[in-house]
């Protein structure tokens, strides 16, 4: 099922810019929370990351992203702070288990979708993790407007 109105709207969000081997992603993700913990902030929503390129070469270019319940926060250089972060006119599916597999048949009932549906990708993928400790699951969404609209 693919959802025509969903955006990505969070207050005190912190992100880092990566790129790595599509099989280091844990890693990277392990390390992002270790940075966010080691600068004594406090997750206040999910993890969630813009995919920046098609992973052709194996290598991924991602921007990481974390709402924190902290403002006004000092950060090293190669992190950034946005008081509000707002991406609109989204439309996104959820993947439920086999994250590789299922991410990529998600990435095609959206672009199947904009295709038949004359309309324009405007964002990169974002990929939105919901975790606790006994369920896991991830929304992809993606920007997008109609064709003439540019």
């Amino acid at each position: 099922m693919i959802n025509l109105k969903d955006s990505i709207r969070y207050t005190n969000v912190v992100s880092k810019n990566y790129a790595f081997h599509y099989n280091d992603m844990k890693e990277v993700l392990d390390e992002f929370g270790s940075e966010i913990k080691k600068l004594n902030l406090h997750k206040n929503g999910p993890l969630f990351y813009s995919m920046k390129n098609v992973p052709m070469d194996e290598i991924m270019s991602v921007e990481l992203f974390m709402p924190v319940v902290e403002e006004n926060i000092t950060l090293p250089d190669t992190m950034y702070y946005h008081s509000y972060y707002s991406v609109e006119n989204m439309m996104s599916t959820t993947v439920w288990k086999d994250y590789e597999q299922d991410t990529e048949l998600a990435y095609s009932a959206l672009l199947t979708l904009m295709n038949q549906s004359s309309l324009n990708q405007t964002t990169p993928m974002y990929h939105v993790i919901f975790s606790d400790d006994s369920f896991s699951y991830m929304q992809v969404k993606v920007g997008y407007e109609k064709k003439g609209e540019e």
